[in-house]
């Protein structure tokens, strides 16, 4: 069993392909390709024991087409709410484990166990952000930001370099990753693959 992570799907939503305005600049020309791509690119690396952590913006309409297509995605998913997700409809909320606007868990990336911040929005500071105590010493508990919503924006170039300068300009060591979809081939990551890609 295995953790994945992934964010802003925007499942339903054709102006995030060439069908509509395309402000994400996706390379589909149709839903219906992006749609197709998402779930054999999600079905060939899920299996039906593993986690997928949704972190926000899955789909920008929850009726029974989207209730549908998420039902033919692999593994149990657990939503993180984004400003795009309403949740109101029961068989909606019936596809996932559970439904939170924020969550903390823990995984393993090389024999050794983090902790991870799940949220929607990037968040300047977090609970057990900081890797090192002021002394130099490694905390026992530090977590990783996972978060979405950015997109790769300029937002995201802005957060990112927010969080090079706390590393390298004033020394406070942590990590945040942008497990948008769009930055890593529309497909579920874990967390080995995220922090290596990093």
């Amino acid at each position: 069993m295995s953790n994945y992570y992934i964010a802003d799907l925007h499942l339903f939503h054709k102006n995030v392909c060439k069908e509509g305005s395309d402000f994400d600049g996706r390379p589909f020309d149709t839903l219906e390709e992006m749609h197709n791509t998402i779930k054999e690119r999600w079905n060939s690396v899920v299996t039906g024991a593993d986690h997928v952590y949704i972190l926000g913006d899955l789909a920008w309409k929850e009726n029974e087409n989207s209730i549908a297509f998420i039902s033919t995605l692999k593994g149990n998913k657990h939503l993180i709410l984004g400003n795009h997700d309403k949740c109101k409809d029961q068989r909606y909320k019936q596809l996932f484990v559970d439904i939170q606007n924020y969550k903390e868990i823990k995984d393993v990336y090389n024999g050794k166990e983090y902790h991870l911040v799940l949220t929607h929005f990037p968040i300047a500071f977090w609970n057990h952000q900081h890797h090192y105590m002021r002394n130099g010493k490694e905390h026992e508990v530090w977590a990783i930001q996972l978060y979405g919503h950015v997109h790769g924006s300029i937002e995201e170039d802005m957060f990112q370099k927010f969080i090079f300068d706390l590393n390298e300009k004033y020394d406070i060591k942590c990590k945040a990753i942008n497990v948008g979809c769009m930055l890593h081939d529309y497909t579920p990551k874990t967390l080995s693959e995220l922090i290596e890609r990093k």
